[in-house]
């Protein structure tokens, strides 16, 4: 079931809501239902972006009301909250997902083809990431576990896009049924989550940069984009490699 409770106008009094663990959900100017999270301890994250006006996710700044709700188990009441979001209406709350993905296309040639099963086509075929994704939302299960099961799926990006990270992301997804394709959605959409290596719990950049190499003799260099994390669940900070990418020299 949805959060329950009073609906609270977005604002200073934000500030104030009590120290304890719980989910909560932020809502646009229609009381349209946009981003679901939670945290050890609400206060936080409101504090948060009360004091850098949502300079994490610019987006969030369409929020005009909130709910919360205590429990203990806020991870698993996030999870059932984004479940039941995504059966009835087919995707996740807007602000759960990134803005966009790489737009880089492909030719024919190097393109994702569907099967359901070794001389199986579906004639289904993919030619970037927002591409991929908006196929994984609806192609059969049956399709997404015989592919996931071959690896397929993380090949084609490291090979086709070299998204080395996003690869090593879906290829950690060992989940089956209308869970395997919830994952995989999650995974494709959500590249800068990263497991806290001491507790192994997931969290999201605090703030993310770019670093560049020296250039190679071809005039390109490698440009690393780091995240800087802090654990929700243990507190530690950690440093992530979220994407790499080679580019171009200008002068």
């Amino acid at each position: 079931m949805p959060i329950s409770g009073k609906m609270y106008m977005w604002g200073e009094k934000a500030k104030y809501v009590t120290e304890e663990a719980g989910v909560y959900a932020l809502y646009d100017k229609d009381k349209g239902l946009i981003y679901v999270d939670g945290s050890t301890n609400l206060r936080e994250p409101f504090i948060h972006y009360l004091e850098t006006n949502f300079s994490d996710d610019p987006r969030k700044r369409e929020t005009k009301y909130y709910k919360r709700e205590s429990t203990a188990n806020w991870k698993g009441r996030v999870k059932d909250l984004l479940d039941e979001y995504y059966q009835e209406h087919g995707e996740l709350p807007e602000l759960n997902t990134p803005a966009e993905l790489p737009r880089k296309e492909v030719t024919s040639k190097w393109g994702f083809y569907f099967y359901e099963d070794v001389g199986k086509p579906l004639f289904e075929a993919a030619f970037n990431l927002e591409d991929f994704w908006e196929k994984i939302r609806r192609i059969p299960v049956a399709s997404l576990e015989f592919h996931q099961k071959r690896g397929d799926f993380g090949k084609w990006i490291r090979d086709v896009f070299k998204e080395t990270q996003l690869a090593d992301r879906i290829a950690g997804v060992y989940s089956t049924g209308e869970d395997l394709r919830k994952e995989l959605l999650n995974a494709i959409r959500n590249p800068e989550i990263a497991e806290c290596p001491k507790c192994g719990a997931e969290a999201e950049p605090v703030k993310t940069w770019k670093m560049a190499g020296r250039p190679s003799r071809t005039g390109e260099k490698l440009q690393l984009t780091i995240g800087f994390y802090k654990c929700d669940n243990c507190k530690k900070p950690f440093r992530k490699a979220i994407k790499k990418e080679k580019i171009k020299v200008t002068s």
